[in-house]
């Protein structure tokens, strides 16, 4: 189905906020306004469309990247989560900033312990060559 044209004003602040979030995102002025717009009509009713992710979401992807190890891929998929909580202002914000650093440092160690099986054991014989 084809978009509709719509026309709106908006109050400077507001018009200024959605520049920035189209510049981040990459988009035009119109098409972020569009996906919000859509996002705001749908929320609550059935087949809603989901809000678009931002920075900070995109940032914990791109950070997460290249985990390959399975329980580092499964981190990175828990990070997403609470990151949207943050970035969406919703409630248990700051709880979920702080889960969302946890998990993404249980991926990276996970990730760092896959890639050297063997970093403990060279730490471990270190430590019983000494005496005390």
């Amino acid at each position: 189905m084809p978009s509709q044209p719509l026309t709106t004003r908006v109050p400077p602040g507001v018009h200024d906020r959605l520049r920035e979030m189209s510049v981040r995102r990459g988009t035009s002025l119109a098409a972020t306004a569009a996906d919000l717009l859509s996002a705001a009509v749908a929320e609550g009713s059935e087949g809603a469309v989901p809000q678009p992710d931002g920075t900070l979401v995109g940032a914990v992807r791109s950070l997460l990247a290249d985990v390959t190890a399975p329980q580092a891929v499964v981190h990175r998929e828990l990070a997403v989560r609470p990151a949207r909580t943050v970035e969406r202002g919703e409630r248990g914000a700051v709880a979920a900033a702080d889960l969302m650093t946890d998990v993404v440092d249980k991926a990276l160690r996970a990730q760092h312990q896959e890639d050297n099986p063997n970093a403990g054991d060279s730490l471990d014989s270190i430590l019983s060559s000494l005496q005390f």
